[in-house]
């Protein structure tokens, strides 16, 4: 067979390879002989696949026909819905190797095949790798994230991250402000995972936050802290004998007292608290206040001062005071408050009875009422200790004058007689003995209102009498009781208002 016959069947037998395989034959190069060999590309072979941060290594095995190496192959990548996708240079075109690496993948799971060619021919399309999995963008703070003293340090893991990428921290949006920080290493190795201490700036609000982490080459990812540093929460100036707050007079005693929230009791990150109260003490503008468990005006308190005393010249109306927090990394913040400066005493105003519906006028019984109205509001305290002024139980007795005298009225708690002074009816012949109302059955109640106190009788231990006549009353009060300030009452007697009538 000459040369020419031999490359024709070599030619005859690839145009007439079946179709879906590619084949190619060769002869030697030498003297033409009457053999002719003939083979099918084979297919490519499943690459194996490795991930380091955004890159993706792919390596495969060497495909070969009849003994010939092939000359090159091409790598596709697919998403999980296998549909192929722009393959990065470092895998793209005919590779000669047996191995290349994708560098920037984006995040997702992929896989990849390959393609092996021999010169103009192509083999068939290898079969899918494992997934190669691309983390998305990740940061996390590794160590507390509640913060309770400004400025504060947090130590956080970025992962996922492009390698060389540089990571700056934004405060609460990807365009925030910029937080001092540092990166370890500076710049995101082949990993994609780095470590960062990041410093939230004093003076960043209580609450919730965000941090972002934000990549050079536009990776992105966040994580939120919470600021809870401590605070106060409320603050008052009491008169050191207790009772009402928010008062005080010209030369009293006070405490002040306060409460902060925060983490824990006492709350964490305090650094200490102090009061200034130079407008009522001259000088005192940094008084040490200490906790503890402390009730004044039937308010429960965590911080109090020591004792202090109010200028001697101290004029009446609002002052103001402050109270300083500084957090342990030494960051403070100061609120503001008022107290009352009240330099006059109370005084007796009026006294009244009311009779109870459908009772008898002019005999005190069941449910019938005394009112007794001061020039201002009075300390409850004064009046029976620890009662704030809602309705609380007594006893009423209307003692009997005798004949001689008036018959008068006292109020006791159980069996100790409150300072209310000296009540004289303004007639003698209520009761023919002492009546107690309200020791059993219906007790009798004390109710404050505003600036009045109101009695009601209960159930009397005797039947009462019934006047015959009309009469005044006469309230004479004691000097224990005193206002919120600590102003002592005036023992100056006051009538009843009005003309002389029954009472009860």
């Amino acid at each position: 067979m000459s040369r020419l016959r031999g490359w024709f069947v070599v030619a005859l037998l690839v145009t007439c390879a079946a179709p879906g395989a590619a084949s190619a034959a060769w002869s030697g190069t030498g003297t033409a002989s009457s053999r002719v060999t003939a083979a099918t590309m084979p297919a490519g072979v499943a690459p194996t696949v490795s991930v380091s941060g955004h890159n993706v290594t792919v390596t495969w095995s060497a495909t070969t026909l009849l003994g010939q190496s092939a000359s090159g192959y091409t790598v596709k990548r697919y998403d999980a819905g296998n549909t192929a996708q722009t393959v990065g240079s470092g895998c793209s075109g005919t590779l000669t190797g047996l191995t290349c690496t994708e560098s920037s993948v984006p995040p997702g799971t992929w896989t990849y095949t390959v393609t092996p060619l021999l010169h103009a021919w192509s083999g068939s399309e290898s079969a899918h790798s494992a997934s190669a999995t691309i983390q998305s963008p990740g940061l996390s703070i590794t160590s507390a994230t509640t913060l309770t003293s400004l400025p504060a340090t947090v130590t956080a893991s970025i992962t996922g991250y492009t390698q060389g990428e540089t990571v700056a921290f934004k405060l609460d949006s990807a365009a925030g402000t910029t937080l001092a920080s540092t990166l370890s290493p500076t710049s995101v190795p082949a990993s994609g995972s780095a470590t960062a201490t990041i410093t939230v700036p004093a003076g960043t609000a209580q609450g919730s936050h965000t941090i972002y982490a934000v990549g050079s080459v536009g990776d992105s990812a966040s994580t939120t802290f919470t600021v809870n540093r401590p605070t106060v929460s409320g603050a008052v100036i009491a008169k050191s004998a207790g009772g009402a707050a928010g008062y005080i007079k010209q030369g009293g005693t006070y405490y002040v007292y306060a409460n902060v929230t925060g983490s824990g009791t006492p709350p964490a990150g305090l650094g200490s608290l102090t009061a200034d109260v130079s407008a009522v003490t001259p000088g005192q503008t940094a008084a040490a206040l200490t906790s503890g468990s402390y009730t004044v005006g039937g308010q429960s308190y965590g911080y109090r001062s020591a004792q202090l005393t109010a200028n001697s010249a101290l004029a009446a109306g609002s002052d103001s005071f402050g109270l300083k927090l500084t957090d342990s990394a030494g960051s403070a913040t100061s609120t503001s408050y008022s107290v009352t400066v009240d330099n006059t005493a109370p005084r007796a105003s009026d006294i009244q009875t009311a009779n109870v519906a459908g009772g008898t006028a002019g005999k005190p019984e069941l449910g019938d009422t005394m009112t007794l109205t001061y020039s201002e509001a009075i300390d409850p305290n004064s009046l029976e200790s620890g009662w704030t002024g809602p309705s609380t139980p007594v006893i009423v007795k209307i003692v009997d004058g005798n004949g001689s005298h008036d018959d008068t009225l006292q109020v006791f708690s159980g069996s100790t007689q409150l300072p209310i002074g000296t009540i004289d009816l303004g007639r003698n012949d209520y009761v023919t003995t002492t009546v107690t109302f309200g020791a059993s059955g219906t007790a009798s109640t004390m109710v404050l209102s505003a600036s009045a106190i109101t009695l009601t009788l209960g159930t009397p231990s005797a039947p009462a009498g019934t006047a015959a006549g009309t009469g005044t009353m006469i309230w004479t009060p004691s000097a224990t009781v005193t206002d919120p300030a600590g102003n002592a009452m005036s023992t100056t007697a006051v009538n009843e208002s009005g003309s002389a009538d029954k009472d009860f």
